[in-house]
């Protein structure tokens, strides 16, 4: 997911203004692109904290700048398409692309290995229940994941020491025999846990959501890179300091 940024020909007057710097309007050019692409990245962080609930500090990073240079006076701005261990198996492009575009979301990490396991069941996905323990971003802590899967022997990843086992230490955790799969007849519909005499839902399982577009990803920078006053005042700044350092 990636959107360009450069100067507009319909800015005539501020081209003219640039090409004036003879070996120097490359540079000046390329500064007023940085400019422009710089402010478009900071409109989407505002964006993301306006329209998500409680942004991860992940998710509010996840845009990555390529800056203009005189040889190249365009700039993109983007959103990461790679993967990394706080993005628990998936890209930011994969979770945005959704809420830009509309329709399903991906799997996270848990899912696929719960689906794997044949305990999450095809075109289901999993959503916190009441029992959930929730991070402060409102997401089911990765404490809580870990110690079910754990207790279903779900983790699938080469050389993953985390299912529980039969050992002392294993057994005195206890998750082997905490968490269980609730059933409606043959249909897994989440999964429990029980802790003595205390029984709670920490997952449901839910039919696949269907997601509306709300980011829009590409109106925000279109309309950073249109905005005339935004673009002039780079013009000039990039003038006085062209002219300052001849």
């Amino acid at each position: 997911m990636k959107a360009g940024v450069a100067i507009s020909e319909d800015m005539e007057d501020a081209l003219t203004d640039l090409r004036r710097l003879g070996a120097g309007a490359g540079k000046a050019q390329a500064q007023v692109v940085n400019e422009v692409v710089s402010k478009a990245e900071q409109q989407l962080r505002q964006e993301v904290a306006s329209v998500f609930d409680r942004p991860t500090p992940f998710t509010l990073n996840a845009f990555r700048i390529q800056y203009a240079k005189p040889s190249q006076p365009e700039a993109a701005v983007w959103v990461k398409d790679e993967k990394s261990g706080a993005s628990k198996g998936l890209a930011p492009e994969d979770w945005f692309a959704p809420q830009v575009y509309g329709g399903e979301r991906a799997l996270k990490a848990s899912e696929r290995m719960l689906r794997s396991r044949g305990i999450l069941p095809a075109g289901m996905y999993a959503v916190p229940g009441k029992g959930a323990r929730l991070d402060a971003y409102g997401n089911m802590s990765r404490g809580h994941i870990v110690q079910l899967l754990s207790g279903l022997k779900a983790f699938d990843r080469a050389g993953s020491d985390h299912n529980a086992t039969g050992s002392r230490r294993s057994r005195r955790k206890g998750h082997a025999n905490a968490f269980f799969i609730l059933r409606r007849g043959q249909q897994p519909i989440g999964i429990a846990e029980r802790r003595g005499n205390s029984v709670q839902v920490v997952l449901l399982f839910t039919r696949e959501p269907q997601y509306s577009p709300r980011f829009d990803f590409h109106g925000v920078v279109r309309k950073v890179a249109e905005n005339d006053a935004l673009i002039e005042a780079a013009v000039d700044k990039a003038i006085a300091e062209a002219l300052g350092s001849a």
